[in-house]
């Protein structure tokens, strides 16, 4: 190990959040047990109805070497909606000086871990840090000069241009102000009192702007390793309209974390009118009205506490799942 990761984080909690994907899991775990820094722990949390992933998930972890066996927790229970919720119960089990989120449809580089290490421990005031998403397909130039002109102010996303150009950019910490979640190294005390909102449920969009926003407000500073990578195997998904997910997604965190200074509602607004605008675009190239409906949906679901939204759930429920702490089977 590293002479500096090993004083800056002598005990590394990896969280695996999970659902139904057995596959995904044991691979996740045989390679986080190759990486060239072994997290001394793995928390996984699993959210499938049975429980025939737990004994193979056993059996990998035994068959590392000694010296190189992390501690296995594993906690199942069916009615954990999310990520995002999964991660939370894992963070009030971790013990780790760092802890690494990583989902289990990704595929690090085998000294992804060891660079994200380094780079926390070189940098007292970063408090998240993140590899390069590899195999990011960058948009279309219209998508890019879209979201240059409409993305502005707090909804800048500054990772976007350094995912796009992937590995072939220079070794270098990248300061941005968003992270992805699917792989993130946090340093433990940049996770005190902070956790993902009780509300996100499911496959739920903008956790990851949740989450960077309330480290900031804190003061840690977040970055992107470029010299760390990390590939994606997302899952094909139904073709589905975008407006509204984006407009839910953005709208719920810029009322929680954001300020209402006249800067901040009009870069709202003209945000809103991008994605109208992008709206009505592709509704007249696709001579039918999905577009436009799917609009609606996300301004209703800003107007109305985002009550029709799939991946937010209504404020009073959240508000008593978050109270009790949940039993898990470990």
């Amino acid at each position: 190990m590293p002479p500096d990761v090993e004083r800056s984080a002598r005990i590394v909690s990896a969280v695996i959040p999970t659902k139904n994907r057995q596959r995904l899991l044991l691979g996740m775990l045989e390679r986080l047990c190759a990486q060239t820094v072994v997290p001394d722990e793995i928390v996984v949390v699993d959210q499938s109805e049975d429980d025939q992933a737990r004994t193979p998930a056993s059996l990998v972890i035994a068959a590392q070497p000694n010296d190189r066996r992390p501690r296995l927790i594993y906690l199942r229970d069916p009615a954990i909606n999310g990520a995002a919720a999964a991660r939370n119960v894992a963070f009030d089990r971790v013990g780790g000086d760092v802890v690494l989120c990583v989902d289990d449809d990704m595929v690090p580089a085998p000294n992804a871990t060891e660079r994200l290490l380094a780079h926390l421990a070189a940098v007292p005031e970063l408090g998240a840090v993140t590899p390069v998403i590899t195999n990011y397909a960058a948009p279309a130039v219209a998508h890019r000069l879209w979201s240059r002109v409409f993305y502005r102010g707090p909804f800048h996303d500054d990772r976007q241009p350094v995912y796009w150009r992937g590995a072939d950019q220079p070794s270098r910490l990248a300061y941005v102000g968003l992270l992805g979640a699917g792989m993130i190294a946090l340093r433990r005390g940049a996770l005190a009192g902070v956790r993902f909102d009780a509300r996100y449920r499911g496959a739920s969009l903008g956790e990851d702007i949740d989450l960077s926003w309330a480290l900031r407000a804190r003061g840690w500073r977040l970055a992107i390793a470029t010299d760390a990578h990390v590939a994606h195997q997302r899952a094909p998904r139904p073709a589905a309209r975008h407006e509204e997910a984006l407009l839910t997604s953005w709208g719920f965190v810029y009322a929680k974390h954001q300020p209402k200074t006249p800067a901040n509602r009009l870069a709202f607004a003209w945000f809103i009118v991008g994605v109208g605008v992008a709206a009505a675009i592709a509704a007249v190239r696709a001579r039918q009205l999905a577009p436009l409906c799917s609009l609606q949906a996300g301004l209703f679901n800003i107007r109305h506490d985002y009550a029709r939204c799939s991946f937010l759930t209504p404020r009073q429920a959240a508000t008593t799942l978050a109270s009790p702490h949940r039993n898990v089977a470990a």
